[in-house]
């Protein structure tokens, strides 16, 4: 009796685990069984909350659930940043993500989380920075900046939002370059460009070459060098760092992430979703509506932008002692 007892408790309990097992495995290729939430980190009507917003209203056609989007403003995008890494990675709560949310935060060490403590989706687009200066400057073109700011050290000024992807992208350049410039600390592009056009300052570093490509056209303003991979197709005459000798890239990204350790069919489902709807006519069409550049990059390609910005830009917050 107690042998038989003991056959029926193992295959009862064989039973259970194949049931169980299997239960996983409906769950995994099932989802998602209800609506997901994309968080972003910031207020309503920025470009991180448009980015998301287009994504969330193509996305449910390809994943067979509501995309919802969420605002948790605070603590220059740390609050919502936390509660992405905090949830739980079941594929329910994404984040949309920013240098500004998982890069700067963490390297100036103001955020309770690592910039890896997420789980990369894609990216979808990534806005060109660039340096410009008034045509009545002494150069013209980036190489007869170089050339007068070694001549000149310490002279020459340049605006741009401080101890951001702008400032910090700039100081990564004039460090391999060797060139010491003087900051003038603005609240943002349209306020560095107009102290450009001003003549208060000898250079504008923005974040988007759209805030400086209407003055450029108009021949108020020389594009000199931009910070992408690739040049600009709104500056096409305009050289890369990269392009004149120094391997600085510095482009601030908007994409799609989940909570570190997201199960393995998720993450890929989530993959699969995001590159359709990048694809999308719609979401393209939608895209260049709104004045968006689409820069996708997917899975692993999106955490190596990650990895490169948070290498290049942690060394140069340690090497000029800026980290607070």
């Amino acid at each position: 009796m107690k042998r038989l007892s003991l056959v029926l408790f193992v295959l009862f309990a064989a039973a259970g685990f194949l049931l169980a097992e299997g239960t996983v495995e409906e769950t995994a290729g099932e989802y998602p069984t209800k609506p997901i939430q994309v968080i972003v980190p910031w207020g309503a009507g920025g470009r991180t909350d448009i980015n998301a917003r287009m994504f969330a209203s193509v996305a449910p056609k390809y994943l067979g659930q509501p995309v919802v989007v969420v605002n948790k403003a605070g603590g220059g995008s740390v609050i919502g940043g936390k509660y992405v890494a905090d949830a739980d990675p079941d594929g329910y709560t994404l984040l949309a993500i920013t240098p500004g949310t998982n890069v700067f935060p963490v390297i100036f060490k103001q955020a309770p989380y690592d910039t890896f403590d997420f789980d990369p989706i894609g990216q979808i687009g990534s806005s060109t920075m660039a340096i410009a200066s008034k045509a009545d400057r002494p150069w013209s073109n980036v190489q007869k900046l170089i050339s007068y700011a070694k001549s000149h050290p310490g002279e020459v000024t340049y605006a741009c939002v401080a101890l951001k992807a702008p400032q910090l992208g700039f100081l990564r350049w004039a460090d391999k370059a060797g060139l010491e410039f003087k900051h003038v600390p603005v609240g943002n592009d349209a306020e560095a460009v107009e102290a450009a056009l001003g003549g208060h300052v000898d250079i504008a570093m923005t974040s988007s070459v759209a805030t400086i490509i209407s003055h450029v056209n108009a021949n108020n303003l020389n594009a000199l060098m931009v910070f992408a991979e690739k040049r600009d197709k709104n500056l096409p005459n305009t050289p890369t760092a990269v392009e004149i000798g120094y391997d600085v890239v510095a482009s601030p990204f908007t994409g799609i992430a989940g909570p570190k350790g997201l199960p393995p069919e998720v993450l890929q489902k989530l993959r699969t979703v995001f590159k359709q709807v990048i694809e999308d006519a719609d979401f393209i069409k939608v895209m260049k509506r709104i004045g968006e550049s689409l820069d996708p990059k997917f899975g692993d390609d999106f955490y190596a932008v990650w990895k490169n910005d948070k290498e290049g830009y942690s060394e140069i917050v340690e090497k000029m002692g800026l980290a607070q």
